[in-house]
């Protein structure tokens, strides 16, 4: 059996007049609700560095800004964790302690830490390189598809034609 895995972008409406980039993050939905699911991020900004979370029982439904989920590709469910006993009471729970294979292999990228020049944009990393560095490492050891590499590079192309970009969401 697969499981899917999606990027969450979160655009900013500011990122035309201050150049910041969308935050981006791995969602892979629980096999009863394709809502429901495990949020993988770094959070953070540039000028404090960033760090990793897993939030689980993430709920796309109860976020309130804005956000595009885009397919990257199927995952066998060998590589993650059985999640949907964590749906119990409906709480979105945040912790940093992997729990299978894909957040394991998360925990071992390094996350951005403070940019020598945290005001530019181009300069350092931040979410989407952290991010693509993660997506790189599952199809390096196989468990993702290497198309999604083509995704990624689809929506940054696409940002850069105005979407925009936001150092992290809120909500649930």
């Amino acid at each position: 059996m697969t499981r899917p895995i999606h990027l969450l972008v979160f655009p900013t409406r500011a990122s035309k007049i201050n150049g910041t980039r969308s935050h981006w993050a791995l969602f892979i939905p629980y096999t009863t609700d394709s809502s429901v699911g495990k949020l993988i991020q770094v959070l953070g900004t540039p000028f404090t560095g960033y760090g990793l979370e897993f939030k689980r029982n993430y709920n796309l439904t109860l976020i309130t800004e804005k956000l595009e989920k885009v397919f990257l590709g199927e995952v066998a469910e060998k590589w993650v964790q059985a999640d949907d006993d964590e749906a119990g009471d409906g709480k979105t729970i945040t912790d940093v302690t992997p729990r299978d294979e894909i957040e394991r292999l998360a925990k071992r990228i390094e996350v951005p830490g403070i940019s020598k020049e945290p005001l530019n944009p181009l300069v350092g990393r931040r979410c989407q390189e952290w991010t693509r560095e993660l997506v790189e490492v599952l199809i390096g050891k196989g468990i993702l598809n290497e198309g999604a590499i083509g995704v990624l590079d689809r929506v940054k192309a696409a940002e850069g034609k105005g979407t925009g970009g936001s150092e992290g969401p809120t909500g649930a």
